[in-house]
């Protein structure tokens, strides 16, 4: 793919649009961490990447990486592999928060709020 293509793609996602209230808020994903999301195509790429989804539930699988391809030109490759890079992200995140001790305090279901920057995209 040229440079330009890859560009647009880019442009997009960074403004993919925020239905449905996907948006607002923080959201609570497995482990210690409510993330609040700066991107919403951010947000719907670790959704589409959970665990098994398109196994279980393909219906919400197809019409979740039907939405994003429709918003952005991307390929589904593309952003299964964008929603990996994103999971990699909080990992890490939830890994230096934890050696930090920022996790400590937390007791039962609490969550800590982390805010995610917007992840550069893999393509």
């Amino acid at each position: 793919m040229t440079s330009a293509t890859q560009d647009e793609k880019r442009k997009r996602a960074a403004s993919f649009p925020a239905e449905g209230g996907l948006a607002a808020g923080s959201t609570a994903v497995p482990g210690p961490l409510a993330v609040q999301w700066d991107s919403v195509f951010d947000r719907m790429c670790y959704m589409v990447t959970s665990a098994d989804l398109a196994v279980r539930n393909a219906r919400r699988y197809r019409k979740l990486m039907d939405e994003i391809i429709a918003a952005t030109g991307c390929s589904e490759e593309e952003i299964l592999a964008h929603g990996n890079k994103v999971r990699a992200v909080l990992f890490f995140a939830q890994d230096r928060l934890t050696k930090q001790g920022a996790l400590n305090h937390l007791v039962g279901k609490e969550k800590f709020e982390f805010r995610l920057p917007p992840v550069s995209p893999v393509f």
